[in-house]
């Protein structure tokens, strides 16, 4: 039996992992990344704004500035370069943060809303955050510069647990809690099961914890609005195994390697 070609053996590859045509499956094997993976994939910043950066002309290769983000490269070997200083793999840096409620979570607003960046100042200026919490939900967020572990988190195929606290309008009745622990259907999607409990608190409202597997947009406001209940308060507590803790608002803290493992 003769030696399988290898455009077969990448085309079977590439049905089987969804990676495109052979030749990108070739490129892989080489070790290659497109330009705008590269500079993510080394730290230096995410891959839209690594698209960016290439499009602006501000990108070189072996001295030659390239305008594709998707071209090919090998980033440690092609003398990879940003605006004429060259990109070496960074240090991965994870964080938690506390945020806080009113603040988006985004680079730049363009309405000129408080960001999570105008309060961490200088240390989230190279940290992108996985995933996000809306404008007025408070709690546990991490910001990071590694791009393969944010992407692991956000996976939604993983449903990491993420663990939130709300102050309610009104009590909740048998009826709502079932229908949250079964799972609901909202504006024609069906949402996966949730956990919650009720406890009380030396605070004004209803409290309860509840536990999600997904994360759809403000989902947990939108479920107690279409239950007939207002979210007074919400803030995030846990991501997988990682807890917020006695973290104070506004605050932030480095993640330790044992840290990292309780959010996996």
């Amino acid at each position: 039996m003769g030696t399988p070609h290898f455009a077969a053996i990448a085309t079977l590859i590439g049905e089987l992992r969804g990676a495109g045509p052979p030749s990108n499956i070739y490129m892989l094997i080489q070790n290659k990344v497109t330009l705008a993976r590269a500079l993510s994939k080394m730290g230096y910043c995410s891959r839209r704004e690594g698209e960016k950066l290439v499009l602006e002309g501000r990108v070189s290769l072996k001295g030659k500035v390239i305008t594709d983000p998707h071209f090919w490269c090998v980033p440690e070997k092609d003398n990879l370069r940003v605006d004429g200083k060259l990109v070496g793999k960074k240090e991965f840096v994870t964080i938690a943060f506390h945020k806080p409620s009113g603040v988006v979570t985004t680079r730049e607003d363009e309405l000129g809303r408080k960001t999570i960046y105008d309060v961490l100042g200088e240390m989230g200026q190279w940290l992108a955050p996985v995933g996000r919490l809306d404008k007025d939900t408070a709690g546990l967020l991490i910001l990071t510069n590694d791009t393969q572990l944010g992407e692991k988190i956000t996976n939604p195929q993983k449903h990491s647990a993420k663990t939130y606290e709300v102050r309610l309008g009104k009590p909740l009745d048998p009826l709502a809690l079932g229908a949250i622990r079964s799972g609901m259907s909202l504006d024609g999607e069906e949402l996966l099961p949730a956990e919650i409990s009720t406890f009380e608190k030396n605070e004004p409202g209803y409290w309860a914890e509840i536990i999600l597997r997904e994360g759809k947009n403000r989902q947990i406001r939108r479920m107690f609005e279409h239950l007939g209940n207002l979210v007074l308060e919400l803030r995030r507590t846990q991501i997988g195994k990682l807890e917020l803790g006695g973290l104070e608002e506004g605050k932030w803290k480095y993640l330790t390697r044992e840290n990292l493992a309780l959010l996996r």
